[in-house]
């Protein structure tokens, strides 16, 4: 199978990897395995060789549950505080002389925008192109075959910290994975869980991980903006480890089994203690440690939105939620009601059909690069295809090592 390709999504308490065959913009999933990580924290590596361990292990179960011989080309989510966007245009003179915009122009004015000044300490990873402006008329998708004689392009860069990026491909070679190329998880949990209306009618993407929460900003159909968190489900599990003295494991398994938003749900659960004695812990005891701390996180969400010059209130369609908090009882009904705009917890239906709701949503990120990939590289054979400006980014960040 020539199009064999993967996708691994680094995240900081599980790692998701997927093996999928892409024929004509179809995906066929082959393989996936989801396992827990360990030397990443907060998008950053800090233990190179229990990073690359676990790296890996994941891709070794995908590939064997796929029945393929060899680790295919593999796609790489990325997220953390060390990943900033900034929106950069571009401008080029139509020179033939009809003055009809041709490829050849559009790439022209999207390498023009790619050429923005980027700090020596930063590498440019990836970058989403927002539109069009022929002439002055702005809100142009798709300029070729139109008549005009100055083109420019709106792109949003992201770029990463070039030492944090450098161990993060130490970790994967090390793994001996064949980086096709990265991709902001923002961006690819975004192309699984939204929906073109929303996107239209501007939506806020919101991926609450372990101990990161993704943010992407969609405006008139295109990717306003991307922010992130140095805040997660983690922290939910930590208050009430702390608070009913328990150990981690059983304050996860408490917020997996009691966790709930909801006033009118009542259970009861017994765990191990500190003291390893027995005790019972309710549903109410649990509630009051989560809700507070469900409040902070959409509290920092508002926030960050001002920041990024987005404003909920500017934002019709609301709040889309993905990532394993999403799955919390009740938090769809909670976080509507409190920050009094519409919320849906999504994720992909093409993992759905495999999974269900509860392991579906783990997997955002990966499938959502994989169908990004597919939505572009087959639009057009004579241009330039995404994975192609993929792998020039990736060659760009090897280069260091080759000299």
């Amino acid at each position: 199978m020539s199009n064999l390709i993967g996708a691994i999504d680094l995240g900081s308490t599980k790692i998701a990897v997927i093996i999928a065959s892409l024929e004509e913009k179809d995906i066929e999933v082959l393989g996936f395995s989801l396992t827990s990580s360990r030397g990443i924290r907060f998008g950053v590596i800090n233990d190179i060789q229990e990073a690359s361990n676990c790296i890996r292990d994941a891709t070794q179960k995908a590939i064997k549950m796929s029945g393929i011989k060899s680790i295919p080309r593999m796609l790489v989510t990325i997220s953390g505080e060390k990943m900033t966007a900034i929106p950069s245009k571009g401008m080029v003179i139509i020179k033939s002389r009809d003055q009809e915009v041709t490829e050849k122009d559009v790439e022209r004015a999207i390498e023009a925008a790619k050429a923005a000044s980027i700090a020596e300490d930063r590498e440019l990873v990836y970058h989403v192109v927002r539109g069009f402006k022929l002439d002055g008329q702005d809100g142009i998708v798709n300029p070729i075959g139109m008549v005009g004689t100055r083109l420019e392009s709106d792109l949003l860069l992201v770029t990463h910290d070039k030492v944090q990026l450098r161990n993060v491909v130490n970790a994967l070679q090390k793994a001996e994975i064949n980086i096709e190329g990265f991709i902001p998880q923002e961006i690819a949990a975004s192309e699984a869980v939204l929906t073109s209306e929303e996107k239209n009618l501007g939506v806020v993407m919101v991926d609450i991980g372990g101990d990161l929460t993704n943010l992407a900003v969609f405006k008139d159909g295109y990717l306003h903006t991307i922010g992130v968190l140095k805040l997660g489900g983690e922290r939910i599990t930590k208050d009430i480890a702390i608070t009913l003295k328990i150990p981690t494991e059983e304050a996860e398994r408490a917020k997996k089994i009691l966790g709930t938003l909801k006033p009118e749900k009542e259970e009861t659960l017994e765990v191990t203690s500190l003291q390893e004695k027995r005790i019972k812990i309710t549903t109410s005891q649990v509630r009051e440690i989560i809700q507070p701390r469900v409040e902070e996180i959409l509290e920092f969400i508002l926030k960050k939105l001002e920041e990024l010059n987005s404003p909920l209130e500017l934002i019709p369609g609301g709040i889309v939620l993905t990532g394993g908090t999403a799955l919390l009882d009740g938090i769809e009904d909670f976080a509507s009601e409190y920050l009094k705009v519409p919320v849906r917890v999504s994720y992909s239906l093409r993992m759905y059909n495999l999974f269900g709701e509860k392991e579906a949503v783990f997997y955002s990120s990966a499938i959502g690069a994989l169908e990004r990939i597919s939505k572009t590289s087959y639009t057009n054979e004579k241009g330039k295809k995404l994975l192609d400006y993929l792998k020039e980014i990736v060659d760009n960040i090897f280069r260091p090592f080759k000299e």
